[in-house]
């Protein structure tokens, strides 16, 4: 007979293999937007806003699995807080993959003849925001509040990054008008970019909470 138990340890195992599907996806998604930027691909980028559909479904599948959790299995402390730390985990990966799909629909609109700005700082926001991501979900994998702790102080670099691009492409809009798109495109991507360091920051949160109980302001 299997016991109440083990029945929760299937369910939340089960809840933990389509988180990490959404991560995966969340985090090729952010990859494939910033790659489709600095190549101006819009092949590539039509990819990103094509797969979006897939994090939904996935996001209203772990939904449906910790509401069955919750309904049936009766989760007490720690798995309680797991429970319902992996649904919201679940919301915020969907949201990074939303902000990936708008940077991959940026890209579609923009002129690849016209292409200039502060990209050092625009991809280095892309590539600390795929690395936070990475390091949360091992925090969250190994329960692990410190290493949540740690990613989140990272979000303090990406509002950095943000804020020197954002003065960067302000002076463009101020001097150059025959730029003004393409600088008004890149405002935009620093500002996904922004609030995808936002989410992961969240997500730190949420283990912190798994681990704790605490609820923290992190970032």
């Amino acid at each position: 007979m299997t016991t109440p138990h083990r029945l929760l340890a299937r369910a939340e195992a089960q809840v933990h293999q389509n988180l990490f599907a959404m991560t995966s996806k969340a985090h090729q998604s952010v990859e494939k937007a910033m790659e489709a930027l600095k190549t101006q691909n819009a092949e590539l980028a039509q990819t990103v806003v094509n797969q979006d559909l897939q994090q939904n479904h996935l996001m209203r599948i772990i939904e449906k699995e910790c509401l069955q959790i919750l309904a049936t299995l009766e989760p007490k402390a720690g798995d309680l807080r797991e429970v319902i730390a992996s649904l919201q985990i679940s919301a915020e990966l969907e949201r990074i993959s939303d902000h990936a799909k708008d940077i991959a629909n940026i890209v579609l609109g923009m002129d690849p003849s016209d292409f200039s700005g502060p990209m050092d700082r625009i991809s280095a926001m892309g590539d600390l925001c795929q690395t936070m991501l990475l390091q949360v979900m091992e925090a969250y994998e190994n329960m692990d509040s410190k290493l949540a702790n740690h990613v989140a102080d990272h979000d303090k670099q990406i509002d950095e990054l943000d804020e020197e691009a954002c003065s960067s492409l302000m002076m463009t809009l101020m001097t150059s008008a025959d730029t003004s798109m393409h600088a008004t495109h890149l405002l935009w991507i620093a500002y996904h970019l922004e609030r995808i360091g936002d989410r992961i920051t969240n997500i730190a949160e949420r283990v912190v909470f798994m681990v704790t109980a605490e609820t923290p302001e992190l970032g």
